[in-house]
């Protein structure tokens, strides 16, 4: 449902005001919220999202499925627009039909005010420009998306204000207050100019920061996450094999899964180390938890295979058997009930995940999959991989398997 709730944006103004004077937020439980987002999204079947840029990624589920719930794009706070044309078409599109469409906010990719220089110097303007966010800078950026989410009031965005934070590209200091407080200044901006009342807001954060960066529960509306090939376990080629941990501490190569110990009982009934293979990380299963806890449902905010093999310049070596495996693991995970390391007991995780983006793109074109003729990355990369689902039958099969039996809207014809 659209984000209608007048004390939530109340809380957030608050929050906004408070922030203006002391420059803090505390982390944990606002009680002035009254969120009904949880609630509705609890309600809702799950909803499936599809790709990242283009309509590429539409088309290609459109062949062998039908009744996705929207998709996913990008727009960059730099120029105050949306990353390019195919974006805003995509956008568009699904706007149009009514649907829901994630919006990757980014500023750490391409901060304002950056000349030039090495990843430690971007990284530094980008926590510049989170503190600067944070005083109330840079909102007027915003201005063009509210502009369009308010010309189509059926439609529903999910906004992530930046993805993918980490302290490296976002915290001036060990509190992290510099983004906790510019995603409340942001969420509180965008809810108080809102006509049409049709926006969420996602905090994606890196698997192992979730707690460090968490900007309160008054702000924030979804937890996203990414979902590759770590994520779940499974290894990638990038000049060589790459596991969950490198070299593959605690990781099970033979089975291809990640080997952690959780806190059970011994023989006497005491508290004692149990190891086990999982198919999860087990910083993704703890946030998935975190978002229980604190009554958020989460979007896996990317999900996407990535290069399983050295298979100089084809995907038939181990893409159509991962890619299967990589399918099954993933919707495994949407209904996970079981340890998780570090931690004593059996958690039921059912019900906590609501949305899944499939990106669905060749990759091997580059970030918006478009075959242009020419390859963006090199065969024995990350990123050389096509993971289109129409590409390899085992793991449509599965996708459409996991849909109907979780009971997403989405479904294969």
């Amino acid at each position: 449902m659209p984000s209608t709730h007048p004390l939530r944006t109340a809380a957030r103004l608050l929050a906004t005001a408070a922030l203006a004077a002391l420059m803090t937020l505390p982390g944990g439980p606002a009680a002035a919220r009254a969120d009904d987002t949880a609630r509705a999204a609890a309600a809702a079947p799950p909803e499936l999202l599809i790709g990242q840029s283009t309509r590429a990624a539409w088309d290609d589920f459109q062949s062998f499925g039908q009744n996705a719930d929207g998709g996913s794009v990008y727009y960059e706070l730099r120029s105050g627009n949306w990353v390019n044309d195919a974006h805003r078409s995509y956008a568009t599109l699904l706007a149009q039909q009514g649907r829901t469409i994630q919006v990757g906010i980014s500023w750490k990719d391409n901060p304002p005010g950056f000349t030039g220089g090495d990843e430690n110097a971007k990284a530094a303007r980008s926590r510049a420009v989170t503190a600067e966010i944070a005083a109330g800078g840079h909102t007027a950026s915003l201005d063009r998306l509210l502009a369009f989410t308010d010309a189509y009031p059926t439609a529903r965005f999910k906004l992530r204000l930046d993805y993918e934070v980490s302290s490296f590209y976002h915290c001036t200091d060990a509190s992290c207050s510099s983004y906790k407080n510019a995603f409340n200044r942001l969420a509180a901006y965008l809810d108080a100019r809102s006509a049409a009342h049709n926006l969420e807001y996602v905090f994606h954060p890196v698997r192992g920061e979730f707690e460090a960066l968490y900007p309160g529960d008054a702000a924030v509306d979804w937890m996203g996450v990414s979902i590759f090939a770590h994520e779940l376990c499974l290894p990638i080629h990038d000049r060589g094999y790459l596991y969950n941990g490198t070299p593959p501490q605690n990781y099970d190569v033979n089975a291809a899964q990640c080997r952690n110990a959780y806190i059970g009982t011994d023989s006497n009934g005491n508290p004692a180390a149990v190891w086990r293979n999982f198919d999860h990380d087990a910083n993704v299963l703890k946030l998935v938890k975190f978002a229980r806890d604190h009554g958020k449902p989460v979007v896996l905010s990317e999900a996407g295979m990535m290069n399983f093999t050295a298979d100089s310049g084809t995907t038939d070596g181990l893409e159509p058997q991962r890619a299967d495996q990589w399918i099954q693991r993933l919707f495994s995970l949407i209904d996970y009930q079981g340890p998780i390391p570090n931690l004593p007991g059996v958690h039921d995780l059912r019900g906590v995940i609501r949305s899944v983006v499939y990106i669905d793109l060749d990759f091997r074109y580059g970030w918006d999959g478009i075959a242009d003729g020419t390859f963006d990355f090199p065969p024995d990369t990350a990123w050389f991989v096509d993971a289109r689902l129409s590409r390899y039958g085992a793991a449509k099969a599965s996708f459409c398997q996991g849909l109907a039996s979780h009971g997403f809207t989405a479904r294969c014809r």
